[in-house]
């Protein structure tokens, strides 16, 4: 599926949700959701701000890119969006309002971006190619963070070379966390701090490009690593390998939740998924839904996971695309990493292991 092709079979999307809401107009200022209707474009500026420096308007005949004169010079030499058929509002950088639209919604509503959430978080053969490809570039952009750790380094540094490694292959690290040592037993979530590494090191990346979203975390010891770790290591991939397993289209998450909380279980571990939420489903922001026990969405072909369960110390994370099938892992590691084959029925599962430095 080409770009203009996606576009359009989006476009066709809109002109039924304007029908089913009663609307003729949509206004479009998220920057999730700009990515998505322009199949790839990046429009932030300030990389946490939830709208973007220009907007863009959907009829059912047209769609529009609404951008400000500090914008629109770039955007028309370098985005060429007019290839994709759109065309051009300008607006003056200092101008407050929109020109008139007639019986408009705008996705900053949020039962309109409720809507839109339900649209781009199934993906088009357009966009799951470049989901791979983001996989493939966030796995060896966080590999190769891990692998260069040294004893001594601050976390801060480690988070550095990641950054740098997603920003060489055109994407951001959104979500960049280093745990080391006794930070990765006290915090889910680690905040990167000056700490130094000692031996044990965490980092965590969701990595954004093109407005879609993967997700990976990594674990490296310097030393031999103690056989209580290895043992956590093994219980993480195991739940992790079962959910994703689970994760079949027809299936609602609540039900796959339920066989995560049953893995846990299994491992003798039947607590720790309380501690932290367990992943769920992504696409267009780093989890487009966070699962909970019962939740009734169901799971399709073309949807993306990124489970992550943790015990004290350990954790497991990757992204995976879901088929008719089976599943697909985006972002798994590279063959010289350590890895962990886990069996689920007659399948088998690898997961990556503690690269042992």
């Amino acid at each position: 599926m080409d770009r203009v092709t996606e576009i359009n079979f989006k476009h066709d999307q809109l002109r039924a949700l304007l029908t089913q809401r009663g609307a003729d107009t949509l206004w479009i200022q998220k920057t999730h959701n700009i990515s998505w209707i322009t199949a790839g474009a990046n429009p932030a500026i300030p990389l946490d701000n939830p709208t973007a420096p220009y907007s863009v308007i959907v009829t059912a005949d047209k769609r529009t890119i609404l951008a400000y004169n500090i914008e629109l010079p770039r955007i028309q030499a370098e985005d060429r969006f007019e290839d994709f058929g759109f065309d051009y509002a300008p607006m003056r950088w200092y101008d407050k309002q929109i020109p008139p639209m007639p019986n408009m919604i705008t996705d900053l509503d949020g039962t309109v971006d409720g809507d839109l959430q339900k649209l781009r978080w199934k993906l088009t053969e357009g966009e799951q190619v470049r989901l791979r490809a983001l996989g493939a570039d966030a796995a060896a952009a966080i590999e190769g963070a891990v692998q260069t750790t040294r004893p001594g380094d601050s976390e801060w540094q480690i988070a550095a070379r990641l950054d740098a490694a997603c920003r060489e292959s055109g994407g951001n690290a959104i979500v960049n966390l280093v745990a080391t040592d006794e930070r990765i037993e006290r915090y889910r979530h680690p905040y990167v701090t000056n700490k130094r590494l000692e031996r044990y090191v965490l980092i965590a990346v969701v990595m954004r490009r093109g407005g879609l979203m993967v997700s990976a975390t990594r674990l490296a010891y310097h030393g031999q690593i103690p056989s209580k770790l290895l043992e956590k290591a093994r219980k993480v991939a195991t739940i992790d390998a079962q959910v994703m397993v689970a994760s079949q289209p027809g299936r609602t998450l609540g039900t796959v939740f339920a066989d995560l909380q049953r893995a846990y279980a299994e491992v003798g571990e039947a607590e720790q998924w309380q501690n932290h939420h367990q992943g769920g489903l992504t696409a267009y922001r780093p989890r487009e839904v966070i699962v909970t026990p019962g939740n009734s969405t169901v799971i399709e072909a073309g949807n993306v996971c990124a489970w992550n369960p943790s015990i004290v110390g350990c954790k497991s994370e990757d992204t995976i695309l879901i088929g008719e099938n089976g599943f697909e892992i985006v972002s798994a590691a590279s063959p010289a990493f350590p890895h962990i084959d886990v069996r689920v029925g007659a399948q088998v599962v690898r997961r990556p292991g503690i690269l042992e430095l």
